[in-house]
């Protein structure tokens, strides 16, 4: 079939240091010429096409394996953002133990590889999370990386990419300058987003870190209140373009028991500032802060008063989005319950019943091996329904994407998984366990122990997709919006990769290619919105956007960091239905300032 697309384009400006483009996209079918009918709504575009073969490779040693860095089968992220102005989103790629990858758009699904050009090297140490921002307010994309720092024989410090502009190519070029602005971190990171949380005009960053302690009993939760300058979390205050510490009075916990591997950041309340979730692993709470608007956050979960009810217990990544169109974002956590009886008897899963009340004993809350959706009912209360909705069970998984894939008006799921050693299998546990073996880690592991480590089950499993039926039920449409192919995917973000208006898909893999999901939609309207913001935050960071509609209201964060490890673009698309008629759409600024 051939299509072809309607754009209507509106700037806006109405006396403030903001405006917003919003493009109304309509697909008409002009002519049935040939069938060229996809048999799944996202098919696999090939690497000899796209031109990127990237592959998130693993080599373990004695000297770094599972044994000695628990995280190391935790995988890498991707980000997509318009890096050189040019109105195509490009994708940055990043590597535990190889080099990271930043591929330039070309358009119709075909990507450069410039990393050489641009001057991007980060091919030592380990790294994990990626995201961006405009760091030094110059209308460029820059970009910062999360790397682990002196551990067993790792080395490092996390980076920041200032984007230098183009040269006489096209071709984006970068300068690392993280101790410039005091962002040259060393230490356990997972990924960072940034966001105004003060609401005084600029990006400041919240760096979420792990622990790479083994899992113990850490006795009461009061350790999570001491610092640990490795592995606790951080809150940087960006003062006249510096990041400075502020995590201690703004009432962020720094202790060694956070394993953060999810960080999400929405105005849960609505009360016009930003609040912050991280997920974390093993037995420590989630951390829900509500910012109090005073420069401080008050941590809901671990609170005496909590409202959000049971969380995750090994919380992965997490995402934040209002699901049924009711004006208030909702929070997904992932666990790794299995769908199937024999995998879930073979594991590790939750503790005995004595042992789980001592737990709460010591200041510890309510958590259970399920994927954890908590509708928020506003109040800041929550309802949790993910078994209700029928998302509870995804195998083991990493990267949540709630986004409107098929332009119906509804924020569908996409959840990436897999891991290649399934450290929760009960023979594992029982080896790692044995005396003599945990003498070995502490002294040095052998060749022999590796061979070891091969005989660990493997889950390599298909990604999964969720329809969203109209507000709060799901539908597992995998076997017809996606290919059938089996992975060990983490990282995973949506974008526009075609600007054709639907969502593309890109996922960073374990030991594989990385995929590049093409939305092959055929109708449905949408709205995308770009924003031109203020001098210290041209992209807009924070912005919410509010479209009123028949089919209800849709709300949506300008909030790049996103799902696990990664993050998008500063667009947004919203989906609007056949039959949608769009009465408004509210842009909040963040300080307050409102356009209609």
């Amino acid at each position: 079939m051939s299509w072809i697309y309607l754009y209507y384009c509106l700037l806006v400006k109405k006396g403030m240091k903001g405006q917003f483009k919003i493009i109304f996209g309509l697909l008409l079918t002009l002519i049935s010429c040939t069938n060229t009918e996809q048999d799944t709504l996202f098919v696999l575009r090939d690497s000899q096409h796209t031109g990127i073969d990237f592959k998130n490779q693993l080599e373990q040693t004695p000297e770094l394996n599972i044994l000695n860095y628990l995280y190391f089968y935790n995988g890498a992220g991707v980000a997509t953002g318009d890096f050189n102005g040019d109105g195509l989103a490009d994708l940055y790629f990043t590597s535990n133990q190889q080099a990271d990858k930043l591929y330039l758009n070309q358009g119709n699904f075909e990507f450069k590889d410039v990393t050489s050009i641009s001057k991007l090297s980060n091919n030592t140490g380990w790294t994990t999370g990626v995201t961006h921002a405009d760091v030094n307010n110059d209308g460029l994309l820059d970009i910062y990386i999360c790397k682990v720092g002196d551990h067993e024989t790792i080395r490092g410090q996390n980076l920041l990419f200032i984007n230098q502009g183009n040269n006489e190519e096209g071709i984006p070029t970068f300068k690392e300058e993280a101790s410039t602005y005091g962002l040259d971190f060393i230490g356990y990171s997972t990924q960072a987003a940034f966001f105004d949380y003060d609401l005084d005009g600029d990006l400041d960053m919240y760096l979420m870190n792990h622990s790479v302690n083994p899992n113990r009993s850490y006795g009461k939760g009061t350790k999570r209140k001491r610092v640990d300058s490795m592995s606790g979390d951080i809150l940087f205050k960006n003062e006249n373009g510096h990041y400075i510490d502020v995590s201690k009075d703004a009432g962020i916990f720094q202790g060694t028991i956070g394993y953060g591997l999810g960080l999400a950041v929405s105005d849960i309340n609505n009360d016009g500032y930003p609040d912050i979730y991280i997920g974390n692993d093993f037995f420590e709470n989630d951390y829900l802060y509500i910012n109090q608007k005073d420069g401080t956050f008050k941590e809901t979960i671990s609170a005496d008063d909590m409202k959000l009810g049971h969380t995750t217990h090994f919380s992965m990544g997490n995402d934040i989005a209002d699901i049924n169109n009711d004006g208030l974002t909702d929070i997904l956590s992932l666990d790794m319950l299995p769908e199937d009886l024999e995998t879930y008897k073979t594991s590790g899963v939750e503790y005995p019943y004595p042992v789980y009340q001592q737990y709460l004993k010591n200041g510890f809350a309510p958590q259970y091996m399920s994927n954890a959706l908590h509708l928020n009912l506003g109040d800041e209360n929550f309802g949790e329904i993910a078994s209700l909705s029928g998302i509870d069970a995804t195998e083991w998984s990493w990267g949540a994407l709630f986004a409107d894939y098929d332009n119906d008006g509804f924020k569908d799921l996409f959840i990436s998984n897999g891991i290649q050693g399934v450290t929760n299998d009960m023979d594992y546990i029982n080896y790692i366990s044995n005396e003599e073996i945990q003498k070995n880690i502490a002294q040095g592991l052998s060749d022999k122990d590796l061979e070891l480590i091969d005989r660990l089950p493997k889950k390599k499993v298909q990604n999964y997709f969720y329809k969203n039926n109209g507000g709060t039920a799901f539908e597992n449409v995998t076997k017809t919006w996606a290919p059938q192919i089996d992975s060990y995917s983490n990282g995973c973000v949506y974008a526009d990769l075609d600007n054709d208006g639907d969502l593309d898909i890109v996922v960073n893999n374990v030991n594989q290619e990385a995929f590049v999901l093409e939305n092959t939609l055929k109708g449905g309207n949408y709205i995308k919105i770009r924003f031109d913001g203020s001098t210290q935050n041209k992209f807009g960071v924070g912005t919410k956007v509010i479209v009123f509609g028949t089919s209800g209201t849709s709300v949506q964060e300008n909030i790049p960091t996103r799902s696990f490890m990664s993050a998008k673009d500063n667009t947004l698309n919203f989906g609007l239905g056949k039959d949608s008629i769009i009465d408004s759409i509210q842009i909040i600024w963040p300080q307050d300032k409102f356009q209609t």
